[in-house]
């Protein structure tokens, strides 16, 4: 994406080519870049692709443009530096193009899109835990919608409950058969969670079982056994939709539910559309004898699926078992055709883990053969796990951090460490929404900030450093610069007017200097690329790390002592604070796309 400063200096440079250069200036902000080294200029153009239209050497075209660009008002300096030439731009006119519109608050608008997009995250299964392994997702999902929609899509956030299945079906064993009456009174609260721990037990029995089964001993194989004879049984009533089963699952899940309802609102996210796999599992059954009557699907050995030889590994996808009952692939397809008839979309995203990437490959080559022109637009965002110090986590195994712990020990870190110390000074509930929100922000950032393909060591008190490469270290130079702006609001002093006339402004920013002033208009300048950058890519780590950039070129003017802005007086003063505002703004916008805020002091 060009920001009109770049379009500005690219429309200088193509009016400055020879007309047959074949370069308009949308071509030539596409090579514009930063030097590698400030001391050389603020941007730089390559010259080789000129070099066969103008049949001149890169470097003789680069010294002829410098040449040529001499005057421009936009730039006081011109180099040729080999094939390329670097450019210094006057800085009260780069200011006057840059600070106006974001400390508005409008980074620029979006391009005119006109595709539907479904991002499907999250996917919680009922009857387990939410624990910290289930944030990446959440995070990413989240992240995704935010940046698709700033860059221009109508967004639909999906999320897709996986509400039946055999961990329900060993979680109701343990509930019905192990339980005593008492003992199946649920807690007030933390209900789902409460299921997940049924739910490890269970899992961890039939382990125990299962080890004790390899001795060939009579009475652990006969109640192995006896435990699978009824968990399966407990399974087929409830796909037979059994009355009393049912009524109890229906009650177990509300519960899940309730879980993970308190848990989206703590983190600040809405769905617009919650799908079920209960909704899907017969109709995913429907479409499976539908398409093999068509002759897309085929029988092997009992078992029905279709032979996508694209994925020669495993080319065979089944679709529905020998006993007739059908897999997560069967209401996958259920799923997609839903979405597609139901919300009208062009293009789908799945945000589910690495290791399902064989499987939506199988899941998108089988609905183009179905004949779903969408499945050209579907997408798999794939991301690694994350893991403890000790490893990787397992729900069965009980080694997970649950979510409510997580935000507890978050939050009582945040207490003793920073915030204890303003009880009295700030009201009890300020301090509740300044640790919610640094907790939350410690939480995104940390799971956003890594690229999706490396894998997560979560690190609790790291990630709630005030320095470093975190999202307390974003919010706390974001509420810095909030506090200068409520220091100058409080002393009656005024930023240059945004709404001034474009001389008016370029001659009051003109005051504009130092280092510190240039590099922070540069960086608040990159803030709409980041973001598209990221959108495009489906890559939120892209506007994490661009963030932390502006962030670190906040606080280098900040600590200035020759940048201070209470200090200055006259134009100075106002031409900082408009920066400030700029920076302040940019940072508050950035921030959102990524699912969080920042407290109003810190």
């Amino acid at each position: 994406m060009t920001t009109a400063l770049h379009h500005a200096v690219a429309a200088a440079i193509a009016a400055a080519l020879p007309p047959d250069a074949g370069l308009d200036a949308d071509a030539v902000a596409e090579g514009l870049a930063r030097p590698p080294d400030a001391a050389k200029g603020d941007l730089a153009f390559p010259c080789f692709k000129l070099s066969k239209t103008l049949r001149k050497a890169p470097p003789q075209i680069a010294a002829d443009l410098a040449g040529a660009l001499g005057g421009v008002p936009l730039f006081t300096d011109v180099q040729a530096a080999g094939a390329y030439v670097n450019v210094r731009l006057d800085l009260g006119r780069a200011a006057a193009i840059v600070l106006p519109e974001i400390a508005a608050g409008s980074p620029g608008a979006a391009p005119a899109r006109t595709e539907r997009v479904m991002v499907e995250y999250s996917q919680p299964n009922t009857h387990k835990a939410f624990h910290v392994g289930h944030m990446r997702n959440l995070c990413l999902g989240d992240a995704l919608v935010r940046l698709l929609r700033a860059d221009g899509y109508e967004v639909i956030a999906a999320n897709y409950l996986g509400d039946v299945g055999a961990h329900i079906a060993k979680c109701l064993w343990w509930y019905l058969d192990v339980l005593t009456p008492e003992q199946r009174q649920p807690p007030a609260t933390a209900r789902g969670e409460w299921l997940g721990e049924l739910y490890s037990a269970a899992s961890n029995r039939l382990d125990d079982l299962e080890d004790a089964a390899k001795s060939k001993d009579p009475d652990a194989v006969a109640a192995l056994a006896a435990a699978r004879a009824r968990t399966t049984e407990i399974l087929q009533k409830l796909e037979a939709r059994d009355p009393e089963l049912t009524r109890i699952w229906f009650e177990t899940r509300a519960w899940s539910l309730a879980d993970f309802d308190e848990i989206y609102a703590w983190c600040g996210v809405v769905f617009d559309r919650v799908f079920y796999e209960s909704e899907v599992d017969e109709a995913g059954l429907a479409l499976v004898e539908q398409y093999l009557a068509k002759g897309v699907f085929v029988q092997s050995e009992g078992a029905v699926g279709i032979v996508n030889d694209e994925v020669k590994h495993m080319p065979f996808f089944m679709l529905r078992k020998r006993d007739g009952t059908s897999l997560y692939a069967t209401k996958d397809l259920a799923l997609a055709r839903l979405k597609f008839e139901e919300h009208r979309i062009d293009r789908s995203i799945y945000v589910v883990d690495a290791r399902q990437s064989d499987h939506f490959r199988h899941v998108f080559l089988t609905l183009a053969k179905m004949g779903f022109a969408q499945a050209a637009r579907c997408e798999h965002v794939p991301y690694e796990m994350v893991e403890l110090p000790s490893g990787p986590m397992a729900t069965r195994r009980g080694n997970v951090i649950l979510f409510r712990a997580l935000r507890e020990r978050m939050t009582a870190h945040l207490l003793e460490k920073y915030l204890e110390k303003y009880r009295g000074e700030w009201s009890d509930a300020e301090i509740e929404r300044c640790a919610h929100t640094l907790a939350l922000g410690a939480i995104k950032y940390g799971m956003l900030s890594r690229d999706v393909n490396q894998k997560i060591v979560f690190d609790l008190e790291a990630w709630l450093e005030l320095e470093g490469n975190t999202g307390p270290y974003l919010q706390y130079s974001t509420a810095r610069a909030g506090s200068i702006l409520r220091k100058c609001e409080e002393a009656g002093i005024a930023a240059a007017a945004v709404d001034a006339t474009p001389e008016a402004l370029t001659a009051l920013l003109g005051a504009l200097e130092h280092p510190e002033e240039r590099e922070l208009v540069l960086a608040i300048d990159g803030l709409r690329p980041a973001a598209a950058q990221a959108a495009a890519g489906l890559r939120p780590s892209v506007l994490c790390a661009y963030l932390h950039e502006l962030a670190k070129s906040n606080n280098r003017f900040v600590n200035a002592k020759h940048c201070k802005v209470l200090q200055s007086e006259g134009d100075v003063q106002r031409a900082r604070v408009l920066l400030v505002t700029a920076a302040h703004a940019a940072l508050r916008w950035g921030l959102a796309r990524l699912g969080m805020d920042a407290p109003v002091r810190m």
